[in-house]
């Protein structure tokens, strides 16, 4: 069977090079896209997110409001353990391990493997596919999203009531971890339509990890910079994984409680 994909796939691809060279547009190879929800434009709160220290005490990260000017368009569902299969039999993504079950979310998969897989898609389909930045994310989620703030910041130079009460917080909403993998839609929909955000399988984000140095009050931002060696990864917590990891349990959490598991899901890019 994967051997007749991969021939069908460079067949796809010779038929595609002679439309180049005769001035025509390929057809795109792939044409069953998936589902997507529609976020529609308009204000939303947003917490940055990463390292913001006033000091060398750690203090929530600014909440901000922010004004989308356009609509944004969001898988309604994880890439699935078959899609992800047939960039892999096109040699365009790293074999992962994958059941190539269609209804089963791709995991144990990292933030470099999902850049893979949106790149090919998105040559495949002709269309521009990409991973949502923390922002966006937060858009669809709605009251999904889990706000990190901890609203403990330190003036007597003992950290450690800050420190439990994120560690409490974040095992609170977190929950027990959850090893078995669940059909799309086990952990439902949100008031936006778009389905098992928040469930077990964490989502990259193609934000980079922010360390910022913050005034005495830790109200504005004095000098800040962006470590894209880590991602933030989004579900029933804010993650921050290194961009190769593929499972956060075994190492690579930069910070905070680690993911169950790690999968994606894509935007497309307006025309």
């Amino acid at each position: 069977m994967k051997r007749s994909i991969l021939i069908l796939g460079a067949g796809l691809a010779a038929t595609g090079a002679v439309a180049l060279m005769l001035g025509r547009t390929p057809e795109p190879a792939i044409t069953d896209l998936p589902e997507l929800v529609e976020i529609p434009a308009g204000t939303y709160s947003y917490r940055l997110a990463g390292d913001f220290r006033a000091g060398t005490r750690v203090v929530d990260g600014p909440l901000e409001e922010r004004e989308a000017d356009a609509p944004l368009e969001i898988m309604k569902y994880p890439v699935s353990q078959a899609d992800y299969a047939r960039c892999v039999a096109d040699g365009a993504c790293p074999s992962v391990g994958t059941t190539e079950r269609p209804e089963i979310p791709q995991t144990h998969v990292s933030f470099l493997d999902a850049v893979s897989y949106a790149d090919w898609f998105s040559k495949q389909t002709g269309q521009q596919w990409r991973l949502p930045n923390d922002e966006e994310w937060v858009r669809a989620a709605g009251e999904r999203f889990f706000d990190d703030a901890v609203g403990v910041n330190d003036t007597t130079g003992d950290p450690s009531a800050r420190w439990l009460r994120e560690y409490s917080q974040n095992v609170i909403e977190r929950g027990d971890a959850d090893a078995e993998l669940r059909p799309f839609g086990a952990f439902g929909a949100n008031s936006n339509g778009v389905f098992d955000l928040a469930g077990n399988v964490w989502e990259w984000t193609d934000t980079c990890m922010i360390n910022a140095q913050m005034d005495e009050s830790g109200g504005t931002i004095l000098d800040s910079s962006t470590y894209c060696g880590v991602r933030v990864a989004q579900g029933r917590h804010r993650a921050f994984i290194i961009e190769f990891v593929r499972d956060a349990k075994v190492g690579g959490c930069a910070v905070g409680l680690p993911p169950d598991y790690l999968g994606f899901r894509l935007v497309r890019e307006s025309a």
